[in-house]
């Protein structure tokens, strides 16, 4: 970074963010890949800086397999049924998907292609072995690793695309308001530091964004534009030929993400489960994150092809699939109702968490998902 800014000036936010997380040899996903430091800890897990949906519970899996069933029989029973995980954590999601299928759907895991999309060699690693433990060895061809969307072929996909935190890990461009109007936040270095500089829009895509959005902040307040995000949806479309995308995430509609209350954005890092605003520290040993725009997201997709079929929270979502009767025999006082309490929570991840479901190549249709609406359907 420092010889980067010291050849090219002050980096974007977006710029700084990326190569925090993603640098192949000290970014936060990445340095295990090659660390060789026996204290190197994981980053996702009780033991580590946060925890996902699938870390918590085996039932985000188990519904979503309900719900791709239904979405089988409409694409008319596939063969193969291609299911892309687009950033897989440490595998446990994939795990649980795979085991409930063994279990329920052998006939679909017969014709399924799982296709896991993962940047990190190490990341990779940690999946295969938390996949391995599960299902032991599989046939030829159910499980594939690419590093990123990209390398599928245009047209390739017939199935479903899923995500689940990963879009609140791309890299975020970061604008504020001065007196008149909005500047980007740039990253720059002096004196043996990093800071804030503020300066006029890095490009063009930065300020069509801008445009296209309606961006309007108060003076002093801060946000961030998910140009990145937007550029990934351009890509999953372009490999889907026909099928569902479903993203689960943490965030917001556009109207209340640019909310004049939310003065300092959503910007956020995360280091031991300890939150913090604060990017210059711990550089490439702690997470940072944004919550999504999901009206850009949609937005970006109807601009390729991808229809929106609905957006509800995650308790909703969950609800709709049966949650409540596939643990309606567990001890209230078990671990698996205690797990699901947090992603059932209104005020926690249950509400947060926000499912978008998009369609290409396919008619309106019901959606077991989608039967409770947290939202009116032009909320986006």
């Amino acid at each position: 970074m420092v010889e980067e800014i010291s050849l090219q000036g002050p980096l974007t936010f977006a710029r700084f963010m990326e190569l925090a997380l993603y640098h192949e040899g000290h970014g936060y996903y990445m340095t295990q890949a090659v660390a060789q430091d026996p204290a190197a800890r994981e980053r996702i897990g009780w033991q580590g800086d946060f925890f996902t949906a699938p870390e918590l519970s085996p039932i985000l899996a188990k519904t979503l397999v309900r719900q791709v069933l239904e979405i089988d029989v409409q694409l008319g029973h596939p063969s193969p049924f291609a299911f892309i995980e687009m950033g897989c954590g440490n595998g446990s999601f994939a795990a649980d998907f795979l085991q409930y299928c063994q279990v329920v759907a052998p006939d679909f895991l017969a014709r399924l292609r799982y296709v896991l999309v993962e940047r990190s060699v190490h990341l990779q690693s940690v999946q295969a072995s938390q996949i391995q433990e599960v299902i032991g060895s599989s046939r030829d061809g159910l499980l594939c690793w690419v590093s990123s969307v990209d390398e599928l072929e245009e047209g390739s996909v017939v199935g479903v695309m899923f995500s689940n935190e990963l879009v609140d890990a791309f890299p975020v461009h970061r604008v504020r308001c001065g007196q008149d109007d909005l500047q980007e936040v740039l990253v720059d270095y002096e004196d043996g530091q990093f800071m804030e500089r503020l300066g006029p829009m890095s490009s063009s895509t930065v300020e069509s964004y801008v445009s296209q959005h309606g961006v309007r902040l108060r003076e002093g307040q801060s946000s961030e534009l998910h140009v990145v995000a937007e550029q990934w949806m351009i890509h999953v479309a372009r490999v889907l030929r026909q099928g569902i995308v479903i993203t689960v995430d943490y965030g917001h509609t556009g109207s209340d993400y640019y909310n004049s209350e939310r003065n300092n954005g959503t910007f956020l890092c995360y280091f031991r489960h300890a939150i913090s605003t604060n990017p210059f520290e711990r550089i490439g040993e702690q997470d940072m994150t944004a919550h999504v725009n999901f009206s850009a997201l949609a937005k970006a997709g109807e601009a390729c092809e991808l229809q929106k079929l609905g957006f509800t929270n995650l308790a909703n979502w969950l609800m709709g699939l049966g949650v409540e009767e596939m643990i309606g025999d567990e001890d209230p006082e078990s671990k698996e109702i205690q797990a699901l309490s947090q992603l059932l929570r209104p005020h926690g991840m249950g509400t947060t968490f926000k499912v978008l479901v998009q369609r290409k190549g396919l008619e309106p249709m019901p959606l077991q998902g989608l039967r409770y609406r947290a939202f009116f359907d032009d909320v986006l």
